[in-house]
Parts: C-alpha cells; sequence; structure tokens
C-alpha cells in the first residue's frame, strides 16, 4: 500500500496521515521535512528540486508499504506509483484558522508584532490564503488535483469540514479497499 495524501496548507494531511498510518503500522513520511532544510528560525532555505527528490527516494526506498502526506505535486517526482491518492479540501477560512493555530502552538510570542519570526509568519499567512487562487509555478490547489488524479492510484477527494478521527475512519475505509 502506497498513499498520497494531500490537500492545501491546513487542511489536515499530516495529522491523518500519522493516524491512518499508526492504524496500519506502515512508516508515514511529510513532504515538509524534504521541503525546508532544518533551521531557527525554521523555513529560511528550501532544498534544491534535485535534492527534495534525492531525499524523499531514499527515505521511501525499502518501503513496500508507505504514506506521504503533502504536497508534492511540484516535484517532478516519477515512478511513486501510490496505490491511492487522497486529496482533503476545507474551506479556506478553516484552513487558515488552524494555520494561526498551528503557527502559535509552535512558536508562541515568536510570530507576534516585534518576534523574530513575524514577517516570516505574515508571509506565510499570505501565501497560505492565496493555494486555491494560485496558477502557475508552485503549490496550488490546480496542481495539486492534478497531480493525484494523474497518479495512478485509485483517487477520492473530501471536501467536508468533519472531526480528525471521522476524517482518519474515512480516509482508513479508503485505503482498504484493495488496489
Amino acid at each position: 500500500m502506497r498513499v498520497l495524501i494531500s490537500g492545501g496548507p491546513g487542511s489536515g494531511c499530516t495529522s491523518t496521515a500519522l493516524m491512518v498510518g499508526d492504524r496500519l503500522n506502515i512508516p508515514v513520511f511529510d513532504s515538509d521535512t524534504y521541503f525546508h532544510k532544518p533551521s531557527d528560525p525554521p523555513f529560511q532555505e528550501q532544498y534544491t528540486p534535485e535534492e527534495r527528490r534525492e531525499l524523499l527516494n531514499r527515505a521511501l526506498a525499502g518501503h513496500s508499504s508507505w504514506i506521504l502526506s503533502g504536497s508534492v505535486a511540484t516535484w517532478g517526482l516519477i515512478d511513486l506509483r501510490p496505490t491511492h491518492a487522497v486529496f482533503l479540501q476545507i474551506p479556506t477560512v478553516e484552513r487558515l484558522d488552524r494555520l494561526k493555530r498551528r503557527q502559535r502552538a509552535r512558536f508562541g510570542p515568536r510570530i507576534d508584532p516585534g518576534g523574530d519570526m513575524e514577517e516570516e509568519h505574515n508571509s506565510f499567512m499570505a501565501w497560505a490564503a492565496e493555494y486555491e487562487n494560485r496558477t502557475g509555478r508552485g503549490r496550488n490547489l490546480a496542481a495539486d488535483l492534478a497531480f493525484l488524479e494523474s497518479s495512478g492510484g485509485i483517487f477520492v477527494r473530501y471536501a467536508e469540514i468533519e472531526p480528525l478521527e471521522e476524517v482518519v475512519e474515512r480516509v482508513f475505509g479508503f485505503v482498504s479497499i484493495p488496489r
């Protein structure tokens, strides 16, 4: 079983993937791990597309089953051969509210006015707010959907706001469908 779980920033991809992976006892890989190099403050430097592909391919190698969460649509990946693809879509307002809560929990006063991450936080939130409307290069709704739909796996799109446990139950039921 090889599962892609994607959606806009704040849609719950990582949380869902971790819980489904735990239930299925298969490893979960989050695309964010392979996008930004570790730093403090975080998110200052990105891996090159070549580095991303190499790091992700190396991580997935040797695993016959895995879950990959997040967006990899623009990475130029080939041969992922997922068995299942899931897209989580929730309203922008809900996504942004979740992101604000997550940012606050992770970084606390560092994102406040005058904090060392204020500018990074504001830039990130503005970028995340345009996910559904953005076109062209970079992470966006159209690119993520097109990638998942063409991935070769069985594809499903969930567009409801539900408690995480219910989303996990739906995704677990879907990925339990043999391919």
